[in-house]
């Protein structure tokens, strides 16, 4: 039916205006997810990118503290960290992994630098090259891909700034280095991330990239105030040094304007117990156990010397584990601060500066020993090398050596030894004398001493040295002694009433100023060296070489510790008496490579000074030293999981030493005094680490 033109229009109705204002909404309602959807990918890139950065962040820590050992020491121990900390990145995509020196044309390098530590390019340093000419035939990188592409990494030490694709390289007054150092002191981390976003597909949008960069630089703070009293090169371990018991303390004393100086190595990245602290200290009646005193001349903290040259020089504790974990992590409660200073980030010094100089020497003296007490290597001499057949006096020459020969002139125990000196007392004015067997000098129930006093006399003990008397040998250059590498392996005894003495003019007394005395070199093949309670040491102007049977020492420099079961420990006990004083002909300097240096031209005439002992062996050594005890020179036991320094309970031990080992412990209640001097200690390369983006 038709509508009239007179009548009204009916309305839409209210089911129109439902569809109206639904369609309306539903329009919003997208609009709204979308853009949620949009802040919500938006943030997960921003989360993602923190994530990223922190990560980059501290594996540049982690690869600075390495980087002074060249580029690659540097991208390999980044990588690990990158690999061992991040399960986006635990597993880099197959075959994505290349390794580049960056010369012109491009280097790809066929296998990974990080696989082969002993040779180059692992061992090539980063040279600056001439002014804005950088080598960049030292400079290494590495690329990988994780995450089936999502990760692009790249790692690259040397590292030249700007680079293009970072624009605040290009904003004024950035810090973009030093042209002198050619970039060689920079390390970068750049993780490109590729990622698919969650909500934002609803409206097809399509994958987002974010970029992050990460650059550290590693400076010198110095190459010449820092002589560490201690040098810990444990590289991961809790508890490293330990001075919380019995109001035991162990101070760094300062000393000719030097500071007080500690150096741990330990990264710490897990975390230790509150009781297990890397720098694992308490509080004393004397104040904090674990003391650097700084270069005061006056009002300095309290257990500290006045240091007359004082230069205001700070106190220096450097723990690498501060990279990774915060102080809390690394050092006990409420001993942020041990003497002056507060401990700092530092990088990883390790056994670089003292292999170096001295570890080609140490392994030519290993060489020669090993050459003139056995035949093969491994089979035990008779006879002196060169020699052919005894001579009518017990003597016989070989190599342009004449030697006294022992026990084919006589056996080798005391009671014939005392009847044949006594006999021949000339003969213990010669040069070379030959000990063919175990020499125990139990001196006639310790009635009856033996001296050999021979001038730059040569002495050769094929089997164990035991001394249970006094046994004093004046002026040697040289003492091999085989020792014993089965039963007790012990190469070198001295026991309750011994008394040995070695280049010591007045047998008994300590060790003298080392003016007019030359210097000795002794080793100790195999088995260890026990000094038991009631027995004495005077080693004079003498290095102390634990060879643990040969070959122990590492063929390159700046190697890790080893858990190295070898038996050549050093266990001075308790009630014993320690005179140690290393070779020091050269005073008021510190010997330099030419001093030292075997293999040049001409060859170095001091090539042990300041060295009192090298020992490979890993394991316990320990020395009490008591309230007599004198100690001057580097004591190296880098492979030491514990080395344990006593003095008796209230004694106040001060000792010219510095202790490098893996870790270490001070016990017995005393207050231990480290006294450096830094012409008699070895100068750690102390490294200031900075995030410079």
């Amino acid at each position: 039916m038709s509508r009239g033109l007179g009548q009204p229009r009916r309305g839409r109705g209210a089911d129109g205006e439902r569809g109206a204002v639904l369609i309306v909404v539903s329009v919003a309602m997208v609009a709204v997810t979308t853009i949620a959807a949009l802040a919500l990918d938006v943030a997960q890139l921003r989360t993602d990118r923190r994530v990223n950065k922190s990560l980059a962040d501290t594996a540049v820590r982690a690869g600075l503290g390495v980087l002074n050992l060249g580029p690659w020491s540097g991208i390999c121990r980044t990588r690990d960290y990158l690999k061992n900390n991040s399960p986006a990145l635990a597993n880099f995509d197959a075959g994505s992994e290349r390794w580049f020196q960056l010369d012109a044309p491009l280097n790809a390098l066929t296998s990974s630098p990080c696989l082969n530590t002993g040779s180059a390019p692992f061992t090539t340093l980063c040279l600056p090259g001439a002014l804005n000419s950088p080598r960049f035939d030292t400079w290494g990188k590495l690329t990988a891909t994780a995450g089936g592409g999502r990760y692009n990494i790249e790692v690259q030490s040397g590292y030249a700034m700007p680079d293009s694709r970072f624009a605040e390289d290009s904003v004024a007054g950035a810090d973009n280095g030093s042209s002198l150092m050619g970039s060689c002191d920079n390390l970068s981390v750049i993780i490109t991330q590729s990622q698919a976003p969650f909500f934002g597909r609803i409206t097809g949008s399509g994958d987002r990239t974010t970029r992050i960069r990460s650059v550290g630089r590693l400076g010198l703070i110095t190459t010449g105030e820092y002589n560490p009293a201690l040098l810990l090169l444990e590289r991961a371990a809790c508890d490293v040094l330990s001075v919380n018991s019995n109001n035991s303390r162990v101070i760094a004393q300062p000393y000719l304007g030097h500071p007080g100086v500690l150096q741990v190595d330990s990264a710490n990245r897990s975390g230790c117990a509150s009781n297990q602290a890397v720098l694992n200290g308490a509080s004393t009646s004397g104040g904090p156990s674990i003391v650097a005193c700084s270069s005061k001349a006056l009002s300095p903290t309290s257990g500290c010397d006045i240091d007359p040259a004082g230069t205001g020089a700070p106190s220096f504790i450097g723990l690498y584990g501060l990279n990774f974990q915060p102080a809390g992590a690394n050092m006990t409660s409420g001993a942020g601060t041990y003497g002056d200073t507060a401990a700092v980030r530092s990088g990883q010094s390790g056994r670089q500066s003292i292999d170096a100089l001295y570890r080609k020497n140490v392994v030519a003296l290993d060489t020669e020993a090993r050459g003139v007490l056995t035949t093969n290597g491994t089979t035990s001499r008779t006879m002196p090398p060169g020699c052919a057949a005894m001579g009518s006096a017990g003597t016989c020459t070989g190599n342009g050596l004449t030697w006294l020969v022992f026990p084919t002139q006589t056996s080798c125990s005391m009671a014939s030894l005392n009847t044949y000196f006594v006999a021949n007392p000339l003969d213990k004015l010669k040069q070379n004398v030959w000990f063919n067997c175990d020499l125990n000098v139990n001196g006639l129930l310790g009635l009856v001493p033996l001296t050999l006093s021979g001038s730059n006399s040569y002495i050769v003990i094929t089997g164990q040295l035991a001394v249970s008397s006094t046994f004093a040998i004046t002026d040697p250059r040289t003492i091999f002694v085989g020792g014993r590498s089965n039963g007790n392996k012990i190469g070198l005894d001295i026991g309750n009433g011994g008394n040995l003495n070695v280049n010591n003019p007045v047998a008994g007394v300590n060790c003298a100023l080392p003016i007019g005395l030359g210097t000795t070199r002794m080793v100790v093949a195999d088995g260890a060296f026990n000094v038991a309670s009631g027995g004495t040491a005077h080693l004079c102007q003498t290095f102390v070489y634990m060879a643990n049977g040969y070959g122990k020492v590492p063929a390159t420099n700046g190697t890790a510790p080893c858990t190295c079961a070898y038996n050549g420990t050093v266990a001075v006990g308790s009630g014993s008496t320690i005179d140690w004083v290393a070779p020091n002909a050269i005073t008021l300097r510190r010997p330099t490579p030419l001093d030292v240096d075997l293999g040049s031209v001409p060859p170095g005439t001091q090539p042990y000074e300041d060295i009192g002992l090298w020992t490979e062996a890993g394991g316990v050594s320990s020395i009490s030293a008591g309230g007599g005890a004198a100690m001057v020179g580097v004591y190296f036991l880098g492979n030491a999981d514990q080395f344990t320094l006593t003095g008796n309970s209230g004694a106040n031990v001060r000792l010219n030493a510095q202790f490098i080992s893996r870790r270490m412990k001070v016990t017995g209640g005393a207050t231990v005094s480290l006294v450096l001097s830094p012409y008699d200690s070895i100068p750690a390369l102390v490294y200031n680490m900075v995030l410079v983006r």
